[in-house]
């Protein structure tokens, strides 16, 4: 009798299918966030003094991100040639961080709302927005946005196991803190009192369980 050929022919055909697929889903995540902090380090000084900080914020992102595409594109056999072995647990916990940072856009997209989730209220004055948000994922956690960002790096450095990526991955988590310690300073001049109250009632990156924001005091 003829040992059945079918599955392992499959598996082989597959599994490369597999693996190019998650290397181009790396580098899309990689081109749409990695550049977002480089960003607001650089822009948010910026725009706070600009009189024309819609046009020149938009010029100013476009610009930054081009040059994070071009940079990523000419060094993108670098960022997969260093590897470590990849395993089932690897695989699964990438994939399950993946999962739930796609469920944070979407509930973090609700709470906020096109507007503020792109920036306009600090971009440009007119579309200023009032109050603080303390609803949602935000009576969880201060920084949804940050987190779902620092989450889906982690998770294709996980299923790439991409070395490359993984520091790429560590630089964001800590430019990260820098920038929500800046942003929460922006917001405390701009909410006083009312956003202070939200600061410490709930944490910035790390969910306390079982717990729920009070509302913030009025300004």
């Amino acid at each position: 009798m003829h040992a059945p050929v079918g599955a392992p022919f499959f598996a082989a055909s597959i599994v490369p299918v597999l693996l190019e697929a998650t290397d181009g889903l790396a580098f899309a995540t990689l081109l749409l966030l990695l550049w977002i902090p480089y960003y607001w380090l650089l822009v948010r000084p910026a725009i706070r003094t600009s009189q024309h900080k819609g046009n020149r914020a938009s010029a100013f992102a476009l610009a930054i991100w081009l040059v994070s595409a071009a940079t990523l594109t000419g060094a993108r056999h670098w960022l997969f040639a260093w590897r470590i072995e990849r395993n089932s647990l690897t695989w699964f916990a990438g994939a399950a961080l993946w999962v739930f940072a796609l469920w944070m856009e979407a509930v973090t997209r609700r709470a906020l709302g096109w507007r503020r989730l792109l920036g306009l209220p600090e971009l440009n004055p007119r579309d200023a927005s009032r109050g603080v948000v303390a609803t949602g994922i935000y009576a969880r956690v201060r920084h949804p946005r940050y987190l779902l960002y620092m989450l889906m790096l982690v998770s294709v450095a996980l299923l790439t196991g991409a070395v490359p990526i993984f520091l790429l991955a560590i630089l964001n988590i800590l430019m990260y803190q820098v920038l929500a310690g800046r942003e929460e300073r922006a917001l405390i001049e701009q909410y006083g009192r009312e956003y202070e109250s939200y600061r410490r009632s709930v944490p910035r990156f790390l969910p306390r369980v079982g717990r729920r924001a009070k509302a913030p005091l009025p300004p």
